[in-house]
């Protein structure tokens, strides 16, 4: 008789159910613990980060208003508690404070309140100087004038085969002018209308007349006509103050002016020569002179005789008068930094800072944004 054994494997292995109560015992212990951990950790970072304000809301409110400051094409402070920040396209969002928050309106009109609970929001700006073109500014009176001091004489041209220049140079900065200010502007156009003259006259034989004509100088302040007249006037003689002698054969200084009117437009800065010729051949023309040593190396006096010009060791004093006008500056103030400072009732103060980067990339005041310019 033979005896039979069978086998019985198990399909499936597995866990008994003491194992798994053991797991199920260890693993809520070990999750128990990790909990306790994660609330103890958690509660004490709330409590560093309450007692230093950092979890206060004006946190994410100032991140947010420095980070659209920094990135604005412009920044406006129309009052005290608003504050306008412009995009590069123009849109402007406002933010302001009243009625116990602080406020934002969008440009497309939508407006909240994203902050309250405080005891003030203060917003601190730094400015930088801007400059641009201004208008031109229009003036009308003397530009040149020649000033002397000294004993009078005389400088005379008789007859139609003398002449007397006189040299000016057109005023090309307002500081040329007088009377007027040392600045950076530049004239923009300048015209001669009327030459004040210390003039007399005598009236000997002859056509009666005085020429009075412009010319280029061949250098500024030179007494000595350069290439064709620019403009010419003939004025009886007689119209001017008649000459006086001194009873030694030479003549009284005039004590007096007479004004010439002769228009021409002038260019700033260049030099300009008005020669004075009586056209009569005994007539004489006689000028208020004072005498200067050594010869002025400007605002030279000229006197053609024989053909041939001479210097002459004298000024004459006058001046030239007509419309001017000069370029002006328009200096504008612009906020390059913003500072905010938040409050909180009872808790410590927060505070953040950015500088407009369209601002702040250039001290040169001709660069950077003001108002009324568009980004590019």
């Amino acid at each position: 008789m033979t005896d039979t054994h069978v086998t019985v494997r198990r399909s499936q292995s597995g866990f008994t159910l003491a194992e798994t109560l053991l797991a199920s015992v260890l693993g809520a212990m070990m999750l128990s613990a990790l909990a306790l951990t994660t609330y103890g950790f958690t509660h004490t970072l709330d409590y560093m980060e309450e007692s230093a304000g950092v979890n206060n809301d004006a946190d994410p409110v100032l991140r947010r208003m420095t980070n659209e400051i920094r990135e604005a094409w412009l920044v406006e402070k129309p009052a005290e508690k608003t504050l306008d920040v412009m995009d590069g396209a123009g849109n402007v969002s406002e933010y302001s404070v009243h009625d116990g928050a602080l406020w934002v309106e969008r440009p497309n009109g939508d407006m909240g309140k994203i902050y309250e609970e405080f005891e003030d929001f203060v917003m601190d700006v730094q400015t930088v100087e801007r400059k641009r073109e201004g208008p031109v500014l229009q003036h009308d009176g003397i530009f040149y004038e020649v000033t002397t001091s000294g004993a009078a004489s005389t400088v005379v041209a008789a007859g139609s085969s003398q002449s007397i220049a006189l040299a000016f140079v057109a005023p090309a900065v307002p500081d040329d002018v007088p009377g007027q200010p040392a600045d950076d502007e530049q004239l923009q156009s300048v015209e001669a209308s009327v030459f004040d003259l210390p003039i007399a006259f005598v009236n000997a034989a002859g056509n009666k007349k005085i020429d009075f004509t412009l010319y280029e100088s061949w250098a500024p302040g030179k007494a000595r006509p350069l290439s064709d007249p620019l403009a010419m006037v003939a004025i009886n003689g007689t119209s001017f103050p008649a000459a006086v002698s001194d009873g030694a054969g030479g003549w009284v200084a005039p004590s007096t002016t007479s004004p010439v009117a002769l228009s021409k437009p002038l260019t700033p800065g260049v030099g300009y020569t008005l020669v004075i010729r009586p056209e009569g051949s005994s007539d004489r023309v006689v000028l208020k002179a004072v005498a200067v040593a050594p010869a002025p190396s400007l605002d030279e006096v000229s006197k053609l005789a024989s053909g041939t010009w001479s210097l002459q060791p004298y000024q004459v004093p006058f001046d030239v008068k007509g419309p001017w006008s000069v370029s002006s500056t328009s200096v504008v103030d612009v906020i390059s930094m913003v500072t905010l400072t938040a409050y909180p009732t009872n808790r410590p103060l927060q505070q953040r800072s950015a500088a407009v980067l369209s601002q702040a990339v250039s001290d040169d005041p001709w660069l950077g944004v003001v108002p009324g310019e568009q980004a590019p």
